[in-house]
């Protein structure tokens, strides 16, 4: 936080002689009426002096009369008012003041860092392995020429926060997000909605060649994916916030963990990271190796019942079917069971599943906690954000977040509402994958990556999912 605010008072406060408190004359016949004590404050500027008084007494000096009582007493209402005014205006500040302190205490704890993620300089420039760009239509399928152009759509009573999960390693500076969510916080229409965009889709990064999406954070980190997301998809994303890896276990466990309904699968799938990752063969092995290994070590655990069942018991579970049709069994994950969870994808012989899988998941993981952050306090939420604070870097200001979190308590109330960009069913109509029959280069290597079809049409389906609008309507509002 930038800026505090302070109260000092380094003033003496002093009680200066009223009016009033000259001695008063009684009417003749009138006996003097009980009077209740009055506390008199003497400081060293009172004008108060206490032998003149004594004289007065002595010769028997009468008081006189008030000459306008009615005017004594709408002084004395006017100074009552006034108190009170400055007692509330006392209060406000030493409310804000301790509010501004409490904010800084609380979200000062987290990471913010500034990123550009200004696309106006950015022109899409045609693909080199197209010859002639005038008869190629607005899909045509390569990311540079149908880059986004127009006026980024947004809107005000809609937040949108990019989340990016970082796995970055010993030695590298950005590392990889295999995480890329969109969350917005839409209080036009109630709702929290997560958007998953698939890391493998073929995109236009600014400065470099069209490559997969995950590509642009390597690149760049939240600044250049940011970019890259906005050219593409053309929505502004309004804020970003970033958190690795190892931080992600500690937010599970600083939450207490997490209860996942998981299929055997995926029980499997966790028992099998907690034990390769604990092989000191394949913990020892680099490069291609460490995978060779990682195969052959597959078929030991397979066949270890022990192995099979640790940390999870799987045979102690009992798997019910779901509403889905799917059995599964509810486990309690702490923060590295929750991970292993999250990042799966698939393992042959182990867990079936693919990129689309692993969205889901992150998306369910995301949801578990939101759902259990709906029957916490706005104490213990805002004990949450203090503890998580250090483990996330974003630039949300610290105003933003304490509006936030006033608010939390409400928008965790909104109906919780997700999909991925594409959605999976569409393959054919929106997307296609690339190989053999549709080949993809980059740098002269074919790569398997997702091709939007038409971005056009693309980007009409994102804006209706996260705007609830057309784009031309948005933009018509927005004017």
């Amino acid at each position: 936080m930038s800026e505090n605010n302070q109260i000092e008072n380094n003033d003496e406060v002093v009680f200066y002689e009223h009016k009033s408190a000259q001695k008063k004359k009684l009417p003749q016949g009138r006996a003097p009426s009980a009077q209740k004590a009055r506390t008199v404050v003497i400081t060293k500027n009172t004008k108060y002096d206490s032998a003149r008084i004594a004289s007065k007494k002595a010769s028997g000096q009468k008081k006189t009369a008030p000459k306008n009582r009615a005017k004594k007493y709408k002084l004395s209402k006017k100074r009552v008012v006034l108190n009170v005014i400055c007692s509330i205006l006392s209060v406000v500040m030493i409310i804000t003041g301790t509010g501004s302190i409490f904010a800084y205490t609380y979200f000062n704890r987290i990471n913010y860092e500034q990123v550009d993620t200004d696309t106006s300089s950015n022109v899409s420039k045609p693909s080199s392995k197209l010859k002639d760009n005038s008869d190629i239509s607005v899909a045509s399928g390569d990311p540079k020429t149908d880059a986004y152009s127009g006026t980024l759509l947004s809107d005000p009573d809609i937040l949108n926060i990019m989340l990016f999960g970082a796995d970055t390693r010993k030695g590298e500076d950005k590392g990889q997000s295999d995480t890329m969510i969109l969350f917005s916080i839409d209080t036009k229409h109630k709702k929290l909605k997560m958007l998953s965009f698939m890391r493998d889709t073929f995109v236009d990064i600014p400065g470099y060649e069209s490559q997969k999406l995950n590509a642009s954070y390597t690149f760049g980190g939240a600044s250049l994916a940011i970019k890259t997301i906005q050219l593409n998809y053309g929505i502004k994303i309004d804020r970003y916030a970033v958190v690795d890896f190892k931080s992600f276990k500690k937010i599970i466990d600083t939450l207490g963990g997490i209860d996942v309904e998981l299929s055997e699968d995926e029980v499997d799938y966790i028992n099998w990271q907690f034990w390769i990752n604990n092989q000191e063969e394949y913990k020892n092995a680099v490069g291609d190796y460490k995978e060779s290994v990682r195969e052959s070590l597959k078929y030991q655990w397979l066949y270890d019942e022990a192995a099979r069942n640790n940390p999870i018991p799987k045979n102690e579970l009992t798997f019910t079917e779901n509403k889905d049709g799917e059995l599964v069994a509810k486990v309690h994950l702490n923060g590295q069971q929750a991970l292993w969870h999250s990042r799966n994808r698939g393992e042959d012989l182990i867990c079936s599943g693919d990129d689309y899988e692993r969205t889901k998941r992150q998306r369910e993981v995301l949801g578990i906690i939101i759902n259990d952050l709906k029957a916490s306090s706005l104490t213990t939420i805002l004990s949450v954000i203090y503890e998580i604070g250090p483990m996330i870097t974003t630039n949300l200001k610290t105003s933003e977040i304490t509006a936030l979190a006033t608010n939390a308590t409400t928008y965790l109330k909104y109906d919780l509402v997700s999909q991925s960009a594409p959605v999976s069913d569409n393959i054919g109509v929106d997307f296609y994958y690339s190989g053999y029959d549709y080949p993809v280069y980059v740098d002269g290597y074919m790569i398997d990556c997702i091709v939007i079809i038409d971005w056009n049409k693309f980007r009409q389906k994102i804006a209706t999912f996260v705007f609830e609008t057309t784009p031309s309507e948005l933009t018509e509002n927005t004017e």
